[in-house]
C-alpha cells in the first residue's frame, strides 16, 4: 500500500523511527522555550513584589527559591514530557489525569491550594486545546497510527496540552511557594508558552504528512461522500434558479424578432 493512502482503520506496526523523529521534534525545543521562559520569572516575581501589599515576602522568597531551583525546574518538565512519550513508544500512553493526581484511584483529599494550582493548569491546557483543535485532531491520529494503531485522545496524546499541563505542574512540585507565586507562574507559562505550542504542532503535523503518515486520509470527522452529495445538491439548486434569458418577463409582449425573418418592403 502507498504511504500517501494508508487506511486508517487498517492495524498498523509501531514505527520507532517516525516515534522517534517526533520525540526530537518537539520535545528539545519546547524544553528550551520552558527554559529560557522560567529564566525570565525571578524578574517577573521581584516587580510583583513591589506592589503585592501583604503578599510582598512571599513573591521574594519565591524570587529566590527559583533563582535556586532554575535549573532543577527546567529538568523535570523535560523529564515528565519524556515519560509521557515513553509510555507512547512503549505502546501504553499515560493518561494525563492519572498523572496531575499522581495516585489513580485514589480518594486522599486534596488541600485548597493544590486543587486551585490544578485548576489553573486546566485553564492552561482549555487555552491550548481550543486554539489548537484541528492540528491536535490531527496529530491524534498520525501519532496513533506511528505508534501502532492506537486511539489517542486529550488525555492519551503525550504532547498534548493535558500533559504539557502536568509537565507545568511537576516541574514547580518541588519548590517552596506560596500558593498566590505558583499560581502566578502557571499563568505566566501558559501566556510563554502557548505560541510556541502551536507553532510546533503545526510543524509537526506537516512532517509527518511528508513522511506519508495518513496523508491520503480525510480529516478526523469528515464524511467526503456526504460533503460531495451536499455540493452537488447545492450546486443544482443554483442552477435551478436562475432566470431563463428567453421567457419573456410578466406584463410584456414577447419580441418577435428572435426567429422570425425580416418582411421585404
Amino acid at each position: 500500500m502507498s504511504p500517501t493512502h494508508q487506511d486508517p482503520h487498517r492495524h498498523h506496526a509501531r514505527d520507532p523511527l517516525l516515534l522517534a523523529a517526533v520525540r526530537n521534534a518537539f520535545l528539545p525545543p519546547l524544553g528550551v522555550a520552558f527554559a529560557e521562559a522560567v529564566a525570565r520569572y525571578d524578574d517577573v516575581l521581584f516587580d510583583r513584589a513591589e506592589r503585592a501589599g501583604s503578599s510582598q515576602l512571599a513573591f521574594l522568597d519565591g524570587m529566590r527559591e527559583l533563582r535556586r531551583r532554575r535549573e532543577e525546574v527546567a529538568t523535570r518538565f523535560r523529564n515528565q514530557l519524556s515519560t509521557a512519550l515513553q509510555t507512547l513508544e512503549s505502546g501504553e500512553p499515560l493518561s494525563a489525569e492519572v498523572a496531575l493526581s499522581g495516585q489513580a484511584g485514589s480518594l486522599s483529599l486534596i488541600a485548597e491550594h493544590e486543587l486551585e494550582s490544578r485548576l489553573t493548569v486546566r485553564n492552561l491546557t482549555s487555552v491550548m486545546l481550543r486554539d489548537c483543535k484541528s492540528v491536535l485532531a490531527r496529530l491524534d491520529r498520525r501519532l496513533g497510527w506511528i505508534a501502532g494503531g492506537l486511539s489517542l485522545d486529550a488525555d492519551s496524546n503525550p504532547i498534548g496540552p493535558e500533559h504539557i499541563g502536568v509537565a507545568v505542574h511537576d516541574a514547580f512540585a518541588t519548590c517552596e511557594l506560596a500558593p498566590e507565586v505558583r499560581l502566578v507562574l502557571f499563568k505566566l507559562c501558559e501566556r510563554d508558552l502557548a505560541s510556541t505550542v502551536a507553532k510546533l504542532y503545526e510543524a509537526l503535523d506537516l512532517r509527518l504528512v511528508r513522511e506519508g503518515v495518513l496523508a491520503g486520509a480525510p480529516p478526523a470527522g469528515a464524511d467526503p461522500a456526504g460533503t460531495r452529495a451536499n455540493d452537488s445538491a447545492r450546486s443544482s439548486t443554483q442552477v435551478g434558479a436562475r432566470r431563463p434569458t428567453n421567457i419573456p418577463r410578466p406584463g410584456r409582449r414577447a419580441s418577435c424578432s428572435a426567429g422570425r425573418k425580416p418582411v421585404a418592403r
